[in-house]
């Protein structure tokens, strides 16, 4: 019985330390990491035919990120949706730093709400 225990327990330890340099060669990790990152697409610039907003992304965290996609969602005075757009912001966003892109929505767009759908931490 002594013996099953001790077995058992190596196995134990050899497949945690198995685990532990699988996941440092596959760049993982067994904490969760949060991803400080927010965007704001609160200015709705309206003209005759298009209306404007500009999507602004801030890094609030110490790691630097790329290929940022965000996801648009146009709503006209009233809260129906028009429209579902997509942009990705593919430069390198340093720490502590924010970017912002102009993107063209429809003419009727009153309000947006914008998120982040994917980022690369570096």
């Amino acid at each position: 019985m002594k013996a099953l225990i001790r077995l058992l327990l190596i196995v134990v330890v050899i497949g945690g330390i198995a685990l532990y340099f699988m996941s440092q060669y596959n760049h993982t990790s067994f904490t969760p990491q949060t991803i400080d990152l927010t965007v704001d697409c609160s200015e709705v610039d309206n003209v005759l035919v298009t209306s404007t907003v500009n999507v602004v992304v801030e890094n609030l965290s110490s790691r630097s990120h790329n290929d940022i996609s965000v996801k648009i969602t146009a709503f006209d005075e009233s809260g129906k949706l028009l429209k579902e757009k997509y942009t990705t912001f593919s430069r390198n966003l340093s720490p502590n730093s924010s970017f912002d892109k102009p993107v063209t929505l429809p003419a009727e767009t009153k309000r947006c709400d914008c998120k982040i759908v994917s980022s690369h931490p570096l």
